[in-house]
Formats: structure tokens, sequence, C-alpha cells
């Protein structure tokens, strides 16, 4: 429930971004020669030898007005309204629109409305080694300001390299295309049709608008978003998957366990015995041989629980079953067989030396201290095993050796005829 409630989160936190980049996120900057970083200025033809002449009023809406007298004498006679930047270039590609609120006035060679250029001149040090306008590589818009309604939209991606600037400047194949990272220069010139006489040109407002982030980046982030998202989705069900199977494990091995143990003395039940057993077989195969079995019943035992209570029985047994764990060796296999009867499995013991360790147990039982200040003995039988096959038989002969030590008098130690 709650990853529905993440995944559906992610969802509307992805639209409501997409929405918030495309309309909220919108980035503009104004170019008015007035802000830090920015020069406005004109400039004419005189600067290539020319005759005509530019002169500039600022408006007190914030914006600029250029008029211009174009005078014959330049093969090309023009006038530009240029916002200069200095300190810190122009990386113009990284906005979708410049918005001009544009008009234009003056004489044409065919007789129709006015022309204007628009240039953003580019610098790259490749090129731009003297520093001057000439070096800036333009870029440029031909259009009719009459002909266009306010303000007029155009695209970064509109602006095209000047043709007779790659013919007098040809540069690399690397350089050859437009370039607008680093516009030094933003202009507005006459047009190619200009002809002699008065020109004006008003730019009441220059506007770029783009985004903070742009929308290729933001839609990139927000698949890294989703990818980082499922990688962690992945990994925290791995985990969680991990979890539960180890939980799943734990409890499998916990009843396990239970079925495998005797609840009262925590030693291992007929059951555990086998088991425990077939791990040896396969772990130590012929190694664990001989093997010797040594059967013990508590003697007298339906004595205690008649005079004491079956609760001093339960006592009784679960001290015999830690006293038999304390005195044997690690190897060495302790259960409970059945009521008052233990076994012990002893890998790589002869018969001989599982008697001598059943007589020293059988001592230290002796001076056990027995609750309810009891004397608690045992009658004990044992029997060797000489292979895998030999298994069942030692079981029995075993416990036919207990039988007989109960018969001959109980509290001793009887070893099965081999």
């Amino acid at each position: 429930m709650v990853l529905r409630w993440l995944l559906a989160l992610l969802v509307v936190a992805t639209l409501v971004g997409l929405y918030a980049n495309e309309h909220w996120m919108t980035r503009r900057l104004l170019l008015d020669g007035r802000r830090p970083g920015q020069l406005l200025k004109v400039q004419s033809d005189r600067h290539d030898g020319g005759r005509s002449e530019a002169w500039l009023q600022r408006l007190p809406s914030g914006g600029a007005d250029m008029r211009c007298e174009l005078r014959p004498g330049y093969a090309w006679p023009y006038c530009e309204l240029q916002v200069a930047m200095e300190g810190r270039d122009l990386d113009a590609g990284a906005f979708r629109l410049i918005r001009l609120w544009l008009r234009a006035e003056g004489p044409t060679q065919e007789g129709g409305p006015a022309q204007v250029r628009v240039f953003l001149r580019h610098f790259d040090p490749a090129y731009s080694r003297s520093g001057g306008l000439v070096d800036l590589k333009p870029h440029e818009v031909v259009l009719t300001p009459a002909a266009q309604p306010q303000p007029v939209e155009l695209r970064p991606s509109q602006f095209m390299v000047s043709s007779w600037w790659s013919q007098r400047y040809p540069l690399p194949v690397p350089l050859m295309g437009p370039q607008l990272d680093r516009v030094r220069v933003f202009g507005i010139s006459t047009g190619g049709q200009a002809a002699p006489g008065i020109h004006r040109i008003r730019l009441e407002r220059v506007e770029l608008v783009g985004h903070w982030v742009a929308p290729e980046t933001f839609r990139l982030g927000l698949v890294g978003l989703w990818m980082f998202s499922l990688l962690g989705y992945l990994a925290w069900e791995a985990w969680h998957t991990r979890r539960r199977l180890h939980s799943s494990v734990r409890r499998s091995h916990a009843l396990e366990e239970m079925a495998l143990r005797d609840p009262l003395t925590q030693v291992a039940n007929r059951d555990g015995l086998n088991h425990e057993l077939d791990l040896l077989l396969q772990v130590q195969g012929d190694m664990a041989f001989p093997l010797s079995v040594v059967f013990l019943d508590v003697d007298h035992f339906k004595a205690v629980n008649d005079t004491h209570g079956h609760e001093t029985g339960d006592q009784v047994l679960a001290l015999l079953a830690r006293t038999l764990r304390a005195n044997l060796p690690r190897d060495d296999m302790v259960a409970r067989w059945g009521g008052e009867e233990f076994v012990v499995a002893m890998p790589q013991t002869p018969a001989h030396e599982a008697a001598v360790v059943a007589g020293r147990l059988r001592e230290v039982f002796a001076r056990a201290a027995w609750p309810a200040g009891l004397r608690v003995t045992a009658s004990w039988g044992v029997a060797q095993a000489g292979g895998p096959a030999e298994m069942e038989a030692a079981l029995r002969e075993a416990d036919q050796a207990m039988y007989r030590a109960k018969r001959e008098g109980r509290d001793r130690v009887v070893v099965a005829a081999t």
C-alpha cells in the first residue's frame, strides 16, 4: 500500500514538474542597454569608410530610437542600433524566444516597407582575435517589422551565419555553423534594400524568454528520478524479499528444531538423533566408525513420580540431560529416546572406551545433587557399530544390554556381546 502511494506521488510530481517547467520556470532577460554589463550604442558605415551618420535617443519608457541618414559613398550603406555585452557574453542558445517590440521607417530601393536585419554577433577566440566588431561572427534574420504582429517573436534556431561574412572570413569546418553561446553584440541594422535618406529604427523592448532549466535537461532529470526510484524500489524489494526469506528460513529452522528437540530436556528426541546421525554419515561417512551406542534408563523412575510427583520427575530428567551434555565431548550426541530412557551416540569410539565413559558418568550421577534429596541411578547398555549397516543392530543390542543391566541389579554398565 505504501509503495502504491509513493508511485502515485511520483506520478503527480512528474506531471506537476512538467507543467511547472513549461509555465512557471520561465526565465526572462531584458536587453535595454541600461542593465549592468550592457551598453547601448549606434554605429554606421563610417567605421568602414562610408559617409552615413546615426544618432541615438533613449526613450523614457526604456527603449531606444535610432535616427540615421544613409549617404552614398560605401558599397552597402548601413546604420545599426546595438546592445553590447560587457564583461560577460550572452548565451542566446539557452533561450527559446527573442521578442522584439520594433518599428522601422525609411525609403527602400523598391519602394516597399522598411526592412531590418537582426544580428547576434558571436565571439570565439579561434577567430575573434582583434576584439573588433568585424571579428565577431554575425548571425542574422531579415524581417519587415510593419508586416509582423507585435511583438515579433524569433527563435534562436532561425538565425543563420551571414553569407557575406563566411565568404570574407573562411573558417575550418568545425567552426562554420551557427554559434550562439557567446553572443557579444545584439544589433538591429537597416536592411539591404535601404535607399539613401532618413531612416528610423525604434526599439521599444527586447526580451529573451527561456527556461531556468532547459526542457530537455528537466525531462532527463525526471527520467533519472524515475530510474533512481525504480532502482531504489528494486533494491528495497530485494532487501525486503531477502529479509522475508531469512525470516522464513529462521522460522523453518525453529520449527525443525522444535520437531527434532525434546522440549523438557532440550536435547534431541528420537527423530533428532536420527537426523544428527544422517548428517554425521553424510559428512564423515565410514570415518565416523567405530561408533558406540549407549542406552541408559533411570532406575525406579516410576517411584520418583509416584512419591514426589511428576514435577520432581521432570526436574530429574532435565538435570540428567544437562549432566550428560556437560560431561560428554561436543561430538557425542545425546537424545531422549522416550520416557526416562536416553541414548548417547559416540563417533570414532569403540565399545570398551564407551563403557569407560559410561562408568565415569555413573559416578557423576552418584555425586550429583538431585531434586528433593533423591539418589538417582541408571542402568547402562553399550554396543558398537562397525559401519552404517550395523547402526540399527547396535541400537537394538545396546537396548538389550541396558535391560540386562536392570536384571542384574541396576546401577551398572553392561557391554553387548560382540
